[in-house]
């Protein structure tokens, strides 16, 4: 007996399956990998501080060090701490420099339950520089004097204000040097435009190294660094060896003590959890070239943070950098765990999509043959039983009927070849 004419009309409907099939995953692999994004982002902001500050130049050398990695970085010029924390916004990609004494600002209206810290990156020393010549010797010593700082929102702002409240002292005059030309700084503390000067950065941050190398400017030694860093919150004691800065010179002439807040990096708690070891990898590679205090002091670190540990960097300082960004530039890592992650699993639904359909109309097909099988075995019945032949036959024609119009599949040829042989024997039983 040949096969009939439904199998062809199934391999028909097979081949246009496989079109449709194949469409569908081809427009899958288009969304997933062309117009959907990878979860991890391709570019972050770098909330950073006024132009020349050590917040800014840090976060350039930070930015150069990610480019290298292939992160693209915005480096993003704020007026300083202050106007970092207010930057930071949920959904956005963006770390902030802030240091460690950011309960200061506990009254600016800043959510900082919604706020993460990295880990903390360097110090932040707080330097006093004054005109030469003048007598200061201690903090209380700037009563009546012209006092300049990095302005409202800055860390030497924050810090030499609360130095002084903690004098009791009501008579000095603060201004900002935001914005203002280093030498044009430096002009002003020798002219007796201002008296004093509040800056806080590394001893080779651009601002420092200007005051250090002026001449006719001095900086203070803070006699009872100690007790103020006990009574003000995220400051420590930093003891800056004989000679440390210029051994030629041999700046400072004597241990000098500073005040210093840590160097922190916090972000929203929705940034991408992937950028985190890159910024803190670039954070170790850029404070070992940089800081004068390495030798004592280990960077970036999880102590010293004025907020709760991201969970990222958590692993990061438990784990260090794992995973292939480890060894692999961060755009191939990018797009490998997009590959992973979204387009593998998507890809693995569709195919099983589009085999559980042909699978269920397979299934159905053998319940229809089934119903006609139950059928023609109630003919064979009513046969033996002596029913009138006319309603044997006309039963017979519309199993016939029904058979013939199915699409059938190549894996179930063989049934159906078998049930249209019996369902011919049993008309010739019920004719003869």
């Amino acid at each position: 007996m040949s096969q009939p004419d439904s199998t062809s009309q199934h391999e028909g409907l097979r081949k246009i399956w496989f079109g449709i099939s194949t469409a569908v995953i081809t427009i899958v692999l288009f969304v997933a990998i062309v117009l959907v994004k990878p979860a991890m982002p391709d570019r972050i902001i770098l909330l950073t501080g006024p132009e020349g500050s050590t917040y800014h130049h840090l976060g350039t050398q930070y930015a150069e060090n990610l480019r290298r990695r292939g992160l693209n970085v915005e480096v993003t010029i704020t007026a300083g701490a202050l106007d970092n924390l207010r930057r930071l916004a949920p959904g956005e990609n963006a770390v902030a420099f802030a240091p460690s004494t950011t309960d200061h600002w506990v009254d600016s209206g800043i959510d900082f339950s919604q706020l993460v810290a990295l880990g903390s990156v360097g110090v932040e020393p707080l330097w006093l520089f004054f005109r030469s010549g003048i007598d200061i010797v201690r903090i209380p010593d700037l009563a009546g004097r012209n006092v300049a700082t990095g302005g409202a929102g800055t860390v030497s702002d924050s810090l030499a204000r609360t130095l002084i409240a903690n004098n009791n002292l009501d008579d000095v005059e603060f201004q900002s040097f935001a914005g203002q030309p280093l030498d044009l700084l430096v002009e002003d503390i020798a002219t007796g435009t201002v008296d004093a000067v509040f800056i806080t950065g590394e001893a080779r941050s651009p601002i420092a190294e200007a005051l250090l190398d002026a001449n006719g400017v001095s900086f203070l030694s803070f006699d009872r660094a100690e007790a103020y860093a006990t009574l003000i919150p995220g400051v420590t004691e930093l003891v800056v060896p004989e000679g440390i800065i210029d051994l030629v010179r041999n700046v400072p002439p004597q241990d000098a003590h500073l005040l210093s807040a840590a160097s922190c990096l916090v972000a929203h708690k929705d940034l991408n959890h992937a950028v985190v070891p890159m910024i803190l990898v670039a954070a170790e590679t850029v404070e070992r070239t940089q800081s004068v205090f390495s030798k004592t002091l280990t960077f970036p670190s999880s102590e010293h943070l004025p907020l709760p540990l991201a969970p990222a960097a958590r692993r990061y300082f438990n784990q260090g950098e794992t995973g292939l960004s480890k060894f692999l530039p961060y755009k191939i890592t990018r797009y490998l765990n997009h590959l992973g992650y979204l387009v593998l699993p998507l890809l693995t639904g569709v195919v099983i999509l589009l085999r559980i359909i042909p699978a269920g109309l397979r299934i159905w097909w053998g319940i229809r043959l089934k119903r006609l099988l139950l059928q023609l075995e109630a003919v064979e019945k009513e046969n033996a039983a002596g029913t009138e032949r006319s309603k044997l036959l006309a039963d017979l024609d519309r199993i016939d009927r029904a058979s013939a119009t199915m699409s059938v599949p190549r894996s179930a040829v063989h049934d159906y070849i078998n049930f249209r042989q019996f369902l011919h024997d049993m008309r010739e039983r019920v004719e003869t």
